[in-house]
C-alpha cells in the first residue's frame, strides 16, 4: 500500500522532469528587448513591438533607454549562459529602430543588471543592481556611452534589487526591493530619502517595507509623471519571476508617508511564446520592454 502510493505521488514528477529535460534540448526560454516609436503605456500592443533578440547563447534583459544627438542608447543586462554572470551592455539604434552598434560599458567580477540612470548637475550617472556585491553603487560617465568609473557607494551592506531614484519636492527618493537572508527578493520595497543623489546618508522611510506584494513590490523601470500623475512601474512576479509589468499611481509620497494604487497591469498576450515581460521604460518617442520568449535552439 504504501510503496503504491509513493509510486503514485513520484510518477508525475518524474514525467514532469523527463518532460522539462526533452523541452530543453529544444526550446529555450530566453530574455529579449522589444521596442517601438510612439506608443504610451496606456496604449501598449504587443504587436507594435520590434524584437531585439541576442544570440542563443545569452539573454538581454532590464533596458534602459538615453537619448543624445538624434540618436538612442538602450542600456541592458546582458547574461552570457557560460558565465551566468550579468554585465552592461549598450545598444545603439539608428531611425529604424535597427541595431548600429553593440558594447559592452560595465562588467565586474560580481553580477550587474538593471541600469538606472539619471541626470544630475549636467552629468550623467548609472546605479546598476549590484546585489552579489552587498550595497549600492554609484557609477558616473567618463565617456559616453562605454566608459564608467566607480563613483561611491550610496548604501553599504545591503542586499538591494533594481534601486530606482525619484526627484519630488527638492528630495531625491531611492526605491529598492531588499532581499532579507533566506528571504524573497521579489515582495518587499523599502524606501529611502536624501537631499542629495551623491549623498552616502540616506535616512530609511519609517514605514519599510513601504510595499509587501508579491504582486506589485519590485521596481520594473524609471518612475515617470503622467501630467500631475506619478507613475511607478512595478513586478507581478504572482505566477512566476518577472510574469507582467504594473503601473501604480502614487497617491502619497513623504517623509512620513506612502499610498499607492495600481492603475493597469500589462501582460503576456495569452497562448503565445512570449510568457513575462518585467522593465518598461520610455524616452522621447521610444520605448523599450523586455519579455521572456520561447525560442528554438536550432
Amino acid at each position: 500500500m504504501k510503496k503504491n502510493l509513493i509510486t503514485r505521488i513520484m510518477k508525475p514528477r518524474l514525467l514532469s522532469r523527463i518532460w522539462n529535460k526533452i523541452h530543453s534540448l529544444f526550446y529555450l526560454d530566453q530574455w529579449i528587448v522589444l521596442v517601438a516609436a510612439n506608443t504610451g503605456y496606456k496604449s501598449l500592443t504587443w504587436e507594435d513591438f520590434k524584437p531585439l533578440t541576442p544570440p542563443l547563447d545569452r539573454f538581454w534583459a532590464d533596458p534602459f533607454i538615453w537619448e543624445r544627438e538624434d540618436k538612442y542608447y538602450v542600456f541592458i543586462e546582458e547574461l552570457p549562459y557560460s558565465t551566468n554572470r550579468g554585465i552592461i551592455i549598450c545598444i545603439t539604434l539608428d531611425k529604424e529602430m535597427n541595431i548600429i552598434s553593440n558594447q559592452v560599458v560595465l562588467e565586474k567580477p560580481y553580477h550587474l543588471s538593471y541600469p538606472f540612470l539619471f541626470e544630475h548637475e549636467e552629468q550623467l550617472y548609472m546605479i546598476p543592481e549590484t546585489k552579489q556585491n552587498n550595497r549600492i553603487e554609484l557609477y558616473r560617465c567618463v565617456h559616453f556611452p562605454d566608459q564608467w568609473e566607480y563613483e561611491k557607494t550610496l548604501i553599504p551592506n545591503i542586499r538591494a534589487l533594481d534601486t530606482t531614484l525619484l526627484k519630488k519636492d527638492g528630495k531625491w527618493w531611492l526605491f529598492a526591493n531588499i532581499q532579507e537572508e533566506g528571504g524573497s527578493s521579489w515582495d518587499t520595497l523599502h524606501l529611502y530619502y536624501s537631499d542629495d543623489p551623491l549623498s552616502d546618508h540616506w535616512t530609511p522611510h519609517p514605514l519599510n517595507p513601504i510595499v509587501k506584494d508579491i504582486y506589485s513590490a519590485r521596481p520594473a523601470g524609471r518612475i515617470f509623471l503622467d501630467g500631475e500623475h506619478i507613475i511607478r512601474p512595478s513586478q507581478d512576479c504572482s505566477a512566476l519571476y518577472g510574469y507582467a509589468i504594473n503601473f501604480n499611481r502614487i497617491i502619497t509620497l513623504s517623509e512620513t508617508e506612502y499610498s499607492e494604487i495600481r492603475e493597469s497591469v500589462f501582460k503576456p498576450p495569452s497562448k503565445s511564446k512570449t510568457i513575462a515581460t518585467h522593465t518598461y521604460n520610455s524616452i522621447g518617442r521610444l520605448t523599450a520592454i523586455d519579455a521572456i520568449q520561447l525560442r528554438r535552439r536550432f
